[in-house]
């Protein structure tokens, strides 16, 4: 598979997903400052997603920039963390519209964590597809930021039940924890 085509391919659908979470913000129902702050919930909820996105779409263009040969299960595995990346505007927006719903917070957790998983899936296909670059691409699962993801995600798991808006806290402590942990892009 040409990895050029199929980079151009990611930044366009990427893209659109990023436009699309900015088109949903609606102008606040007033002239002053607090007609903004009672909109908190969807830009709390865009600010973590589009943070999420770009963090990943980095180590994407890690992968793409390490990865010699882009498999048939590279690209499919690639498709599938962008069918679940697509998803961001609905559990964005579910989860602003009804910050106090469990099953808003939930449905957004869900499709975090599959979405994590396949971008996974993508990791493990090219480092086993790309033997000569597998030092370059086992960094991508280093052992640290992985604690820190598993144990966030427990504390969510079980804190969404009396505080659903803590998925957005939770996920957002975890964009920290991708950029501080995550590999320099270096020039090709």
């Amino acid at each position: 598979m040409n990895k050029e085509r199929l980079s151009a391919f990611n930044d366009a659908i990427i893209a659109i997903v990023m436009t699309i979470m900015v088109l949903e913000i609606k102008p606040p129902k007033g002239e002053d400052w607090a007609a903004l702050i009672l909109e908190r919930p969807y830009f709390l909820a865009y600010l973590v997603s589009f943070f999420l996105i770009a963090t990943t779409w980095y180590n994407n263009h890690y992968l793409f920039n390490h990865a010699e040969w882009f498999s048939r299960g590279a690209f499919w595995a690639n498709i599938l963390w962008l069918f679940l990346m697509s998803f961001s505007p609905v559990t964005t927006g579910w989860i602003s519209e009804f910050p106090n719903s469990k099953a808003a917070a939930y449905f957004y957790l869900l499709i975090y964590i599959l979405w994590e998983l396949s971008f996974n899936l993508m990791v493990w296909i090219l480092i086993r597809d790309n033997p000569k670059q597998k030092q370059e691409l086992i960094v991508m699962k280093k052992r640290t930021r992985n604690i820190f993801e598993l144990i966030g995600l427990v504390v969510v798991i079980i804190l969404i039940n009396w505080w659903p808006a803590s998925v957005l806290f939770i996920l957002g402590l975890n964009i920290i924890t991708v950029i501080f942990f995550s590999p320099k892009v270096e020039r090709p």
